[in-house]
């Protein structure tokens, strides 16, 4: 009897809960950012880092809030439609999956995440088609360069000759890069480079002349190949190397500020909480709101370097704010 009895209880506890639960379903409004799709350019990795950590943090937010996978897109290959007809907004997560849904004709409003601005503007330009907010937008995972100008700024005082290396694709950075350069006070030299072997001589001209190498995007100029002839040539002219992302600090690089999967996934849900009822309409493309510091100290020593700690260099970059 006292089986059946706790059995019973046990039963009646779990059906109110499931009332309660539904109950609160019920009362929840029904806004923009329900029926949001995720695509991903492909599984695992970043990018399922990313489609977690955006769950957990549309968990933590007030009010009803979910996403699902719509898909994983294969490279080269067309999105199928019907995966996202259904859906208010899709995340488009990497570069692989925004290139899918920029192919589609009619397909539902896109938020781009997880890739740097130029591969956007180059996707958007590759489409031929007028893909712009309010219904073709992006959190951008590269930095603003006013941040990285700043970063500069707070972690090697006084140097103000900045050497950058520019190939296809960061040669178009050219004319803001020179802006946030001018408006930081410093004076910029560049390179340009078209093939990989050019990379080492063009450092070899820009380093005797410069204080610092500022890496920026660009698949030509960084990237696996080159990270290691890039941090010896800079190594050895005893030149710092601030780089974009974390791997190029745990490589060799002095420091650098790059935004997490985790730290992206927050900002996007942070934007699909904002977005009003009714219609979905993007606003303009943005930057990176959370992000990270990080320092090489070995690094630092190595160079004869006294570098602030992180946490002052994220707290100096914060109080700065955004300028592009």
């Amino acid at each position: 009897m006292a089986y059946f009895l706790s059995t019973g209880r046990a039963c009646l506890a779990i059906f109110c809960h499931i009332v309660m639960a539904w109950s609160l379903l019920a009362a929840s409004p029904v806004q923009a950012g329900d029926g949001i799709a995720v695509v991903l350019s492909e599984r695992g990795g970043a990018y399922s880092e990313f489609f977690d950590a955006l769950n957990t943090s549309l968990a933590q937010m007030p009010g009803r809030r979910s996403v699902r996978l719509a898909g994983v897109t294969a490279p080269g290959e067309k999105l199928d439609e019907s995966e996202v007809a259904d859906a208010a907004l899709v995340v488009a997560v990497g570069a692989g999956a925004t290139r899918a849904m920029a192919r589609l004709d009619n397909g539902p409003p896109v938020l781009s995440v997880l890739v740097p601005r130029l591969t956007f503007e180059r996707i958007v330009g590759d489409s031929g088609r007028r893909l712009r907010p309010p219904s073709f937008s992006a959190l951008y995972l590269d930095q603003p360069l006013s941040r990285q100008f700043n970063l500069l700024r707070h972690a090697l005082p006084g140097r103000k000759r900045v050497a950058a290396l520019l190939g296809p694709e960061s040669a178009a950075l050219l004319p803001r890069l020179r802006s946030a350069g001018n408006k930081g006070g410093f004076d910029l030299q560049v390179e340009h480079v078209s093939e990989e072997g050019e990379i080492v001589p063009a450092l070899n001209r820009l380093l005797p002349e410069t204080d610092v190498l500022l890496a920026l995007p660009d698949s030509l100029a960084f990237n696996r190949n080159t990270a290691r002839p890039i941090l010896l040539t800079t190594y050895r002219h005893q030149r710092p190397l601030v780089g974009f992302p974390q791997a190029y600090v745990t490589a060799g690089a002095l420091v650098a500020v790059f935004s997490t999967p985790a730290q992206m996934a927050r900002q996007a849900a942070e934007y699909l909480r904002a977005l009003p009822a009714g219609k979905v309409s993007l606003g303009a493309p943005q930057y990176p709101n959370h992000f990270s510091v990080v320092v090489n100290r070995n690094v630092a020593r190595s160079l004869g370097l006294d570098v602030p700690d992180e946490n002052s260099l994220r707290e100096a970059l914060e109080r700065a704010g955004e300028a592009e």
